[in-house]
Parts: structure tokens; sequence; C-alpha cells
């Protein structure tokens, strides 16, 4: 192809004039691709190498660490797939590229020659890559292919104020600084997609701020990486040399970056908190970073790297209506970094399914009746029809906020992976899914496995649930038995609380039964909400994570639900055991654990067991420790045990009542958490109040109880 220079100089030309970006696939052997990649970079001051094989005066970084980019810039990506496509890191980088850039991806010939024989999932994307807005070019081909349309609108928008870039982005900075300006707990979460100049409005408005008042700014993000841009951008605003460093001072003013955990473990005294990618931030963090500071601007990408951030506001926004009922959403959609309607971002979005959403609510509502079936959907099924496989992901997303690009890859490719759908019927005759189920195949393992497994001497890829069973409880037969797994259940949020959650639930637990399996089970962030939902549909409590899962933040919880007799066998053994291992970490590794969920555990636990045998103490004296306690008498630490074996009995009645002060007596007696702690949980003047607090609260339910 001798006509290769030619094609690719006006190709770099007609992108930087139209300020978009292409993707262009060199499909062939390595070296050949390398070479054919190098007529494309030397058109550039500097190009980044994503993958193995980099040429030697290349920027390079390996496909695992691709996240180290963000917030970076290049004009050319090379992605090397030569050894697996992985969706999450070609999404994020994706967006590295900045228009009149181009993303050249290297794939082995065989994805074209040969690709009945390739994963579904690189079936699927082969299909995709031979579509118009792709350059595609072949080893086995001798011609190139035409040069793409170059008629693209250009952004002539000026402001003289704050230097944006378009009126979306000086709206968000208005929007910014009314946080600080206006009235306290209205917090801000703005979304945009990539390269909309979120981050950068975030810098410009900070900067703004610290110039016309003494303000102290914090600045938090899941990576300092995350954050670049937006330092950058108020460095230069505010005239700062900036090199990486995680603080900038202007006059009396100052803007810090904190880690998410360092933030809530100092609380330092601030006046305005910007989070940055919060979808990526553990959802309680947020929570908790919105109680202990009155203003607040949270920033998210709708279609991130992370997960989605449109997933992320639906959950989100529950919490907000609670805490702050009158916060604000605003999204930029304008691009900043590339032309309206970029190639290379609208292949990227269809291809990852960055931008599916569910059903409208408003075809749903059209319904005459709620006629509602369940099946299984095979893998086939989804490769050959993409709108299906684009409902189903846009459930999945909107339920699962870490929900990635890499799970379609999962959903495709796993020969153990098994979908179950409700479908609604329409009153025409066709069918949408409103509801699904993914479920992952696990067990079966021989028996010398399973004990190798047991002893923690063994670890087999997959199969978390039957080996967590083995490994963390001690009950091999979880690991030669035959389950699943639940790995996402979502149902359209325009049809929740109708049952249909639950109805899916059963469907599958007849599933289960069919395919001869013994036990099926799942894993999740743990929440009251979500305890109760899963317990009402069979799946009881065997184990609670002792660590807080990095992702959601929360311990996780994992429940079964026996399906064969020889599940049932053990499954009453490991609730039991659950529930004294809980009784008796209470007071160590989950004295912290959040209050009503640890009620909850609580009279779960308590109802498995005789808790009087946990708290022996004769009722006679305890009876009269706690009379004489409740007239004034005794203190706490002389009283404990009296007040912990009633406390106990007490919670676990029918006439218990979460309240405030109930919560005090929890975390105090239940959970031994210490007096300083309880007096700055619950706001109280001091010990001595705390301590009044729990002998009124003690003295009226113990009366009221004899």
């Amino acid at each position: 192809m001798s006509d290769l220079l030619p094609f690719s100089s006006q190709l770099i030309a007609q992108a930087k004039n139209a300020n978009c970006r292409h993707l262009v696939v060199l499909a062939g052997d390595l070296a050949w691709g390398t070479e054919f990649a190098n007529s494309f970079t030397s058109g550039y001051p500097s190009y980044f190498w994503a993958g193995e094989n980099a040429p030697e005066n290349a920027d390079s970084l390996s496909i695992k660490k691709a996240k180290k980019l963000l917030g970076q810039e290049t004009h050319c990506l090379v992605f090397n797939a030569h050894n697996g496509f992985d969706a999450d890191a070609f999404g994020a980088l994706s967006g590295t590229v900045i228009g009149g850039g181009l993303l050249l991806l290297l794939v082995p010939s065989g994805w074209f020659d040969d690709t009945q024989t390739q994963l579904p999932f690189i079936q699927r994307l082969v299909r995709l890559l031979s579509q118009p807005d792709v350059l595609l070019i072949q080893q086995s081909e001798t011609c190139l292919p035409d040069l793409p349309p170059s008629d693209f609108a250009r952004n002539d928008y000026q402001d003289l104020r704050f230097n944006c870039l378009t009126q979306e982005q000086t709206l968000a900075v208005e929007a910014i600084k009314k946080v600080v300006t206006g009235h306290r707990k209205r917090p801000l979460v703005l979304t945009a997609d990539r390269g909309r100049g979120k981050s950068s409005a975030l810098g410009i408005a900070a900067a703004s701020l610290m110039t016309e008042r003494r303000i102290r700014i914090a600045v938090t993000s899941p990576s300092f990486a995350n954050v670049n841009t937006l330092f950058t951008r108020a460095a230069n605003a505010l005239g700062i040399d900036y090199n990486q460093q995680k603080s900038l001072s202007f006059e009396s003013s100052d803007m810090v970056f904190f880690a998410p955990d360092t933030l809530l473990t100092t609380l330092p005294d601030i006046d305005f908190l910007i989070v940055d990618e919060a979808a990526a931030i553990p959802a309680p963090l947020l929570s908790q970073m919105l109680s202990q500071y009155n203003r607040v601007a949270f920033a998210s990408t709708i279609h991130g790297y992370e997960g989605t951030g449109r997933g992320f506001a639906i959950k989100f926004r529950q919490q907000l209506e609670l805490q702050t009922p009158q916060w604000r959403q605003l999204s930029i959609t304008q691009p900043i970094r590339w032309a309206i309607n970029d190639p290379l971002e609208n292949w990227v979005f269809r291809a990852l399914l960055l931008d599916t959403d569910v059903i409208p609510s408003h075809r749903l509502s059209t319904r005459a009746s709620l006629e509602i079936t369940y099946r299984t959907v095979p893998t086939k099924e989804l490769i050959v029809d993409e709108a299906l496989l684009s409902s189903l992901f846009g459930l999945l997303i909107n339920a699962h906020y870490q929900t990635s690009p890499n799970d379609i890859s999962q959903l495709l490719d796993d020969a153990n992976m098994q979908l179950l759908v409700a479908e609604l019927k329409s009153d025409e005759g066709d069918s949408s899914i409103v509801g699904c189920c993914l479920v992952s195949l696990e067990g079966g393992f021989d028996t010398d496995l399973a004990q190798q497994i047991m002893l923690g001497k063994r670890r087999v890829k997959g199969h978390l649930l039957a080996q967590s069973v083995a490994a963390h409880i001690g009950i091999p037969q979880g690991a030669t038995q035959h389950c699943a797994r639940i790995l996402r259940i979502a149902v359209h949020p325009f049809l929740q609380q109708q049952g249909i959650g639950s109805s899916l639930l059963d469907f599958t637990q007849e599933w289960a039964g069919q395919q001869q399996l013994d036990y099926i089970g799942t894993s999740f962030a743990a929440a009251p909400e979500l305890v109760s939902f899963w317990r009402k549909a069979g799946f009881l409590p065997i184990r609670l994570g002792v660590t807080k899962d990095a992702s959601s933040g929360t311990h996780s919880l994992l429940t079964v639900q026996p399906i064969s007799d020889a599940a049932q066998s053990w499954q009453q053994c490991a609730v039991s055991l659950f529930s004294a291992n809980f009784l008796s970490q209470r007071v160590e590794q989950f004295n912290e654990l959040e209050n009503e969920l640890f009620i909850s555990l609580f009279q779960y636990s308590s109802a498995q067991l005789d808790i009087a045998t946990y708290m022996p103490l004769p009722l006679s004296f305890r009876d009269l420790q706690l009379s004489c306690y409740c007239q004034g008498g005794l203190g706490y630490d002389l009283a404990i045990a009296s007040i912990e074996s009633w406390l106990s009995e007490w919670v676990s009645s029918d006439d218990f009542i979460h309240d405030p002060t109930a919560a005090l007596a929890v975390v105090k007696v239940l959970q031994k958490q210490s007096w300083d702690t309880v007096v700055a949980q619950f706001s109280l003047p001091s010990r001595k109040h705390a301590e009044h607090a729990l002998r009124s609260y003690i003295t009226q339910h113990y009366q009221s109880s004899l």
C-alpha cells in the first residue's frame, strides 16, 4: 500500500480541521500493524501505546494499568488488542484522545478472516468494526478505505468572564459557585460525558471563588490522577505554577486534595467540598460526605470507565432526597475536546453500550395490564439481537452503577453464565424485557479439590460462591455440590415494588431445580432493605465479610437458598454458625456496623439461637440490678452485664421500635462503642448527657416490659 502515507496525511489534516477523531483498525499480524501504525503516529508530535510490544520510542503502559492515563490527553493512541480486547480499558483510553486525533486499534487478522471461530464478544465487535464510520485496513486487502466526510460544526462560543468554551460550561461554573454563595444544604450533582469540560468547570469555579473570598476548598476523588485537570485549570486561572502538587494557595485561600477515606477520617475544617468522579466512590462514603459538609458539589462522568455515572445519579438521588431535598442537578452535553457527533465517540458508545437505557416509562404506562412472563435467554440470541442486548444492558446499568463494558464480554463469552428474564407483553403482542437475573453456574469439584479449597491450599478461578462456602465456613460440600451464584438482579425502575423481582427469583429457583442444582446464593453490599428483600425470598445469611468491600464501602453478606435435600442438611448448620459468630463478633469486627443493619442482623441471629445461652445471668439478680439502675443507683460500668442481657432480649422482641435513643443504646451496649464515639455520633454535649439518655431509655422500656 504505497499510498498509505498520503492517505494518513490527508486523514490527519482532515481530522484536525474538523476537530473530530476517528477509529482506524489495523487487522493483520503484529509486525505489520506496528509498521502501518507508524505511518499515522508520525503525523503527530507525540502518541501513546497501550498494551504489550510497544516500540522503543513510544510512551507506553500495559492494558491493566490503563486507568493511570485518566485525566491525561494524547494526540494519537495505539491500542494493541493482539493479546485480547479489554473493553473497560478501551472505553477509558478512548477519552484521552483529543479532537483531531486518531485511535489506532491493532487486531489479529483472524478476527476478520475466521470470525466464526472467535468468541461471541469478538464476533459482535467485528460486526461493529465493519461499519462505515470505522476505517478498516486489512493486511490481506490491497485497497484503502475511503476518507470519511468532514462536515463538522465548529464551536465559536466566547466567554470573557471565565474563558469557558461552551455556554453549558459557563452555566456549570455559575452553578458550582452558587453552592458556596447560596443557601446551605443545597448540593449540586454535575454530570457529563467525557470531553465536556466538567473537571475544567470545577477548576475554573474553584479559582474564581478563591480570588473573590477567603475560602478553604477540599477536593476528593478515587485518585489524584482523576482531578489533575481540575487542579491544572485552577492553577492556570490563578496564575500559579503547577507541578502535580496536591494543594494550591492564593492569598488567604487554598484548595487541598484528600483521598476519600482520609477526608472522612480527619474531617478537615473546610468551606466547600468538591467530589469528582463520584460514581467510583462507594455510596456510603458519599452519604457521609453529605452529612458532614453543608456545601458540596458532586461531579461524575455519565458513561464512565469505572461504571456509569447515570446509574450513580439514579441511586444517589434517593439519598439526596432524604438528606438534602433541595439539591440540584445539572448536565453538560456539548463536547469541548472534540466536535459534536464525533465519529470515535459515537462508535465507542455503540460498541460498549454506554448510552443504552431502559424502555421509556411512558411506553410501559400505556399497557392495559401487566402480563409478565419468565424465560431463559441463550447467549446466541443476544449475539444476533442487538436491541435485546441493549435493553438488557440498560437494565443492568440503571440497577448497578458498577456495571462496566467488560460485563458485556463476560455475559456473551462465559459458558457458565445464564440469563433469566421477565418480559412484559404489550397489547400488540410484542414483548419487552423489564427484569433480568444474571447467574453463574459453579461448584461440582471432586472431593480432594474441595478439601484443598476448604483448607485454603487451592483457589480456582471463579466459583466464588462454592469456594466461599468451603473456605470461609468450612463446609466442603459447598464446593462438591452444584450451585448457581446470582451476580445481578434488576427490574425496570417504573415497575419496581410490584413483585416482579420476587417472582423472577421464584422462577430462578424453579429453573435451578430443573437443572438439578443443589443450592443458589448471592453476595451483596449489606444494607437493611437488601437483607430484608433476600430473606423474604428465602435466602438466609451465612457469612458477613469482616472487612469492608473496596467497591461498595460496606461489608458483603453471603446468603444461600437450598434446593436439594443434600444442601438443606448443611445450610441450617451454616445459619447457626453465622448467628453464633455474629453475636461473638459484634463487639469487635462489627462494632462499627451501621445501626439499622446491626439491629437487623442481631435480631436475625438471636432468633436462630437461644440468646440467654450467650449471656447467662440469673434473672433475679439481673432484675435487682436493673431496678436499682432505673432508680438512679449503680452506674453503667457496674450494671453493664445486666443491661446487656436485658437489651439483647428487648431488641429481639416484637415490642422493640428502632428510634434514635434505641440506636444509642444499641451502639453503646451491644456494639461497645466508646462514650466519645456515642457523644459525637448522636450530637450530644457530653458523656453525662449520653449516660442520662441511656438510663432514661432503659428505665422507660424495662419497666414497661415487666
